[in-house]
């Protein structure tokens, strides 16, 4: 049986698509506040793969709230992950760009030193250390800048705002490439049907997926409204302009360059 934490997220939506005969649980269902009722869960469901589609992913909010955002990204990813070593369970995780320090313009690959710049990385970087640390078959992803027709997300804002407003203001300081939750999806279920098939896979470890080029939130957000207005939406905005981060201060420190490569050869999960 696969089980799926996180159902309504972005990610975990996808792959209802393509993973039907999964069990998909929500928070109210699967509460990450809670580690040791996780646990309980797992050894009454006895999965044989777990996706972990849940996360803690707001990032300013997380500043604040240390403790929650830590044990929903570290703590609890942990307690499953020694659960999948002691029950011979396959676990496949979903991390993020935000684990490195962001400076450069070089592309990070896996095996890249890691250096958070705020406290979402820092939690999303504890999650891998005790997945890793716990020695379970397990497979971590590293995406950056997903989006998706469900959920919020950074098109459905630009799209929302540029409806509302004749200018917008976009950052254009920071790269990284957008990345389609249904891409992740169908890779993550390749995997996992291969998995399930005890077809040849990859090694367990981190890996990074990107399907799309780099740019800026400024050229996405242009490219956004450029689809839309072709598609014939009805948009209000005449002006996209480019500003610095500097000009855009949020709570927590974004990365410059989240621009994720990868070691390995392209297409390795296809």
């Amino acid at each position: 049986m696969i089980l799926v934490f996180g159902k309504n997220g972005q990610v975990a939506t996808a792959l209802q698509e393509v993973l039907p005969n999964a069990l998909f649980l929500d928070s109210k269902e699967a509460d990450f506040l809670f580690p040791d009722k996780i646990a309980t869960l797992l050894d009454e469901k006895k999965p044989q793969i777990i996706i972990n589609a849940s996360a803690y992913t707001a990032v300013d909010k997380a500043e604040d709230e240390r403790e929650t955002s830590l044990t929903i990204n570290a703590k609890t990813p942990g307690v499953i992950a020694h659960w999948c070593k002691q029950n011979n369970c396959t676990l496949l995780h979903y991390s993020t760009d935000y684990v490195f320090r962001g400076d450069g313009d070089r592309p990070w690959l896996e095996n890249d030193p890691t250096s958070p710049v705020n406290w979402y990385g820092e939690t999303k970087l504890q999650g891998e250390k005790e997945i890793l640390a716990s020695g379970c078959n397990a497979y971590i992803f590293r995406i950056s800048w997903v989006y998706s027709p469900w959920g919020n997300n950074f098109p459905k804002t630009i799209l929302r705002l540029a409806k509302e407003r004749e200018q917008l203001s976009v950052v254009n300081d920071q790269w990284g490439a957008p990345t389609d939750a249904r891409d992740v999806a169908r890779v993550s279920a390749k995997l996992v049907k291969n998995l399930e098939s005890k077809l040849p896979c990859p090694e367990p470890g981190i890996y990074h997926l990107r399907f799309e080029e780099y740019q800026t939130w400024h050229q996405f957000a242009s490219n956004i409204v450029e689809k839309a207005r072709a598609a014939g939406e009805n948009l209000k905005v005449k002006e996209i302009r480019p500003v610095t981060s500097s000009e855009f201060p949020t709570k927590a420190k974004r990365p410059g360059n989240s621009r994720l490569g990868s070691k390995y050869p392209q297409g390795l999960f296809e």
